[in-house]
């Protein structure tokens, strides 16, 4: 059977990691994600795989387009609101998500374990 996830699938998910992510991003990132589940289908993936599959894509697809994380809220009106970016919980997700998905159905879906840009300087010398 076809799992599919929904925008509250993810909202409740990334909501309960402490990210908040704009609905058009999720929408987004849903096409994207629910487009690989004839692959999980045809693969055999139980359905408690493939939801898990899904939703864990879903989320590690909203963290790499810059989701931060929030850190600490105050209020009583001196509010004040930090944010932080999670690779350590990135890793552990991307670890889990690779090892459910042994078939390699989300390799089409660009996420990569290195969420952060790189900057390179090259220096050279001339003679």
């Amino acid at each position: 059977m076809t799992v599919q996830v929904t925008a509250e699938n993810i909202n409740q998910m990334l909501s309960e990691l402490g990210y908040s992510v704009p609905s058009l991003v999720i929408d987004a990132i849903l096409k994207k994600v629910n487009a690989i589940t004839d692959c999980l289908v045809a693969h055999d993936y139980s359905e408690a795989d493939q939801l898990l599959i899904l939703i864990y894509s879903a989320c590690l697809l909203a963290q790499m387009q810059g989701a931060r994380k929030i850190a600490s809220q105050s209020a009583p009106s001196g509010a004040s609101r930090s944010f932080k970016y999670d690779d350590e919980g990135f890793k552990s997700m991307y670890l889990l998500l690779k090892n459910l998905d042994v078939h390699g159905c989300t390799d089409c879906l660009g996420i990569s374990r290195s969420n952060k840009p790189l900057f390179l300087v090259v220096g050279g010398h001339n003679e």
